[in-house]
């Protein structure tokens, strides 16, 4: 083991290991309090899991469950090894519970009241300056719709309480139709799909395709509307890997420890009507509730790649559940999904109704 290595190491606060061969050649204080004392000499597997152990990119992010808890892990490649470090956020919101989400609700529904009648009045004047705000202001309460979607889904998860109702579903044809109608509203939209037929598994369909929009909304917002993006599924006897990938400007290596931090608005000021900076904490959320695990690896001026395993295998707490009659929503969750990166013209009553 090289010294050095193991002498840095033991100077930071955070929990930090080394990886040679597969194994845990050396932890930190931290890593010892929260891996166990013993983990020294413990294979990367039985610790960080497979997908952890079996990712062969030089530097990622990844979220892995821990005793019950979150924990993010970050790997990077040394000559001598790897070096891991890890965390375990906290998932609670400061200050944001069910009364206070319950007003927000309460308030956009009468915002949107109002809206659609000031709609009909433009329509009537054939005032196209007041149509123009109103699509501005529509967008603006979907927005603030997906927001207040992700930080209860982000809520429910600090309670141990999330709504996951997992069923039979073809996830190939979910993914094509959820594509098919994010292309509706981005004609130029340039993505490639390797989708495999007919591919089935046991997942919540509302909670999948809000992990694939934050996927989507996240490389729109940061790699631009004219990036390119590739969508794939990749199954396993153990998993299926769900995969988004843009060919961004990437995110700088000083940075890439925050992807999962809430609330994190951007990389720099000019970044701050970017969205909430939930997507990502939700994507890990979701993954982990069917048994996954979510890997990120960016390389600058490359652009960035987010992996969800699904597990084939649900965890004990999760319960089937029947198909319900609801009708579909794709096109609703969409403009939800991507408020933070569709134009405003989508907001029309062409799309609303």
């Amino acid at each position: 083991m090289n010294q050095t290595t193991s002498q840095i190491l033991s100077l930071t606060n955070e929990a930090a290991i080394l990886l040679q061969r597969g194994r845990v050649s050396y932890a930190n204080a931290a890593a010892c309090k929260l891996l166990g004392a013993d983990c020294v000499g413990k294979s990367t597997q039985s610790l960080l899991g497979q997908d952890v152990a079996g990712f062969q990119a030089s530097s990622f992010v990844a979220d892995i469950p821990l005793s019950k808890r979150s924990c993010i892990v970050r790997v990077s490649r040394l000559e001598e090894g790897q070096v891991a470090f890890l965390h375990c956020p906290d998932l609670a919101p400061d200050i944001v519970n069910d009364p206070f989400l319950y007003e927000l609700r309460s308030g956009l529904m009468n915002i949107n009241m109002a809206a659609d009648r000031l709609r009909e009045a433009a329509e009537q004047l054939g005032s196209q300056t007041m149509l123009s705000d109103l699509q501005s202001l529509t967008r603006s309460h979907y927005r603030l719709l997906r927001l207040i979607g992700n930080t209860s889904l982000l809520l429910s998860a600090s309670r141990d309480s999330l709504p996951c109702a997992p069923r039979p579903m073809n996830l190939s044809s979910a993914c094509r139709s959820l594509l098919e109608t994010v292309a509706l509203f981005y004609p130029g939209l340039q993505y490639r799909a390797d989708l495999e037929e007919n591919l089935t598994l046991t997942a919540d369909p509302a909670l999948v395709r809000q992990l694939l929009l934050n996927l989507l909304s996240n490389c729109l917002v940061h790699a631009g509307p004219d990036c390119q993006i590739s969508i794939s599924l990749l199954s396993s006897p153990s998993s299926v890997v769900l995969s988004v990938s843009d060919d961004g400007q990437g995110i700088p290596p000083e940075l890439l420890h925050t992807v999962f931090d809430r609330y994190r608005y951007g990389f720099s000021l000019s970044q701050l009507d970017r969205g909430s900076g939930l997507g990502l904490t939700v994507a890990r959320i979701i993954t982990m509730a069917h048994g996954g695990t979510l890997l990120l690896e960016s390389q600058p001026g490359r652009g960035t790649t987010v992996r969800a395993s699904l597990s084939r295998t649900l965890p004990d707490r999760v319960r089937l559940s029947a198909p319900d009659s609801e009708a579909d929503t794709l096109v609703r969750d969409v403009l939800i999904g991507l408020a933070d990166c569709l134009p405003p013209d989508c907001y029309t009553e062409r799309y609303l109704d």
